[in-house]
């Protein structure tokens, strides 16, 4: 799973000549184990392994180059797609640790999804539209938020 969580974006697969995706730092791997235990086998065992479509996973420090100079809706400083790395400096990215992916189940509401996700100990959870991909994240000291984002990406709290 961690090369499908490292591999699985399309800015990736576009660019995937000139990109490292994986983790330079093992804390960062070990977030991604978590997120893959604690979360997506739950799912996958809920909804069925044929149904889950990872669409958005880890992103590097190689990955995020790319990520700037394209239409891009991940904020490195608060999700934690780029997991425990650190920039040049020694400093995490992140402000809020751990690991988080994008994933849709098909033929599923988003909203059953997240019903269930509700259930495991996530961290974050972003809703974008019942059929759109669900966003969601996995810490050693889980926020448990949850967020809504509107047409106009603008987050709030979630309502369902």
């Amino acid at each position: 799973m961690l090369e499908e969580l490292c591999t699985c974006s399309n800015t990736y697969s576009k660019y995937s000549h000139l990109i490292n995706p994986y983790p330079e730092n093992s804390e960062s791997e070990q977030a991604l184990i978590n997120l893959h235990q604690s979360i997506l086998i739950p799912i996958t065992n809920k909804f069925g392994a044929e149904k889950f479509k990872l669409t958005y996973g880890f992103c590097s420090k190689h990955l995020l180059k790319f990520l700037n100079h394209e239409k891009s809706r991940i904020c490195v400083k608060v999700d934690q797609h780029i997991a425990h790395e650190r920039n040049s400096k020694g400093n995490y990215y992140s402000k809020n640790l751990g690991a988080a992916c994008d994933f849709q189940i098909v033929g599923v509401v988003s909203t059953k999804v997240i019903g269930f996700l509700r259930t495991l100990d996530f961290d974050s959870i972003y809703y974008y539209g019942k059929d759109r991909p669900v966003h969601v994240s996995w810490s050693s000291t889980p926020r448990r938020k949850l967020w809504e984002f509107t047409e106009q990406n603008t987050p709030r709290p979630y309502s369902n």
